[in-house]
């Protein structure tokens, strides 16, 4: 199961972490991992241009230090709204958790 974990401190999103393997189908024709990844990538590159930190290794995506302009929290929230899509069509597949610490 692909774990999604997004962590948001006073209302903005300071971190994503996104873990594991879809096992969907044989890699290669897992359309969900590969759906997945490339959104998550995506918006990976696009906040590591705003000074982002991202952690890329086999089956894990790590994004912190994300920048609390609108541009960067926007990619972010839609991020989660598109992977939360997939994960309501693959509920055993992958998993989307919102942790808001609103101190």
């Amino acid at each position: 199961m692909i774990q999604c974990i997004f962590s948001v401190k006073r209302g903005f999103y300071e971190s994503f972490e996104i873990s594991g393997h879809a096992l969907y189908a044989k890699k290669g024709k897992d359309i969900v991992c590969a759906a997945v990844s490339s959104v998550s990538q995506h918006t990976a590159r696009a906040l590591e241009t705003d000074g982002a930190h991202v952690e890329i290794e086999e089956g894990y995506l790590k994004v912190s230090h994300i920048s609390k302009d609108n541009l960067s929290q926007r990619f972010v929230d839609e991020l989660v709204k598109t992977l939360k899509d997939i994960a309501e069509q693959y509920p055993r597949y992958v998993k989307v958790e919102v942790n808001d610490d609103a101190h």
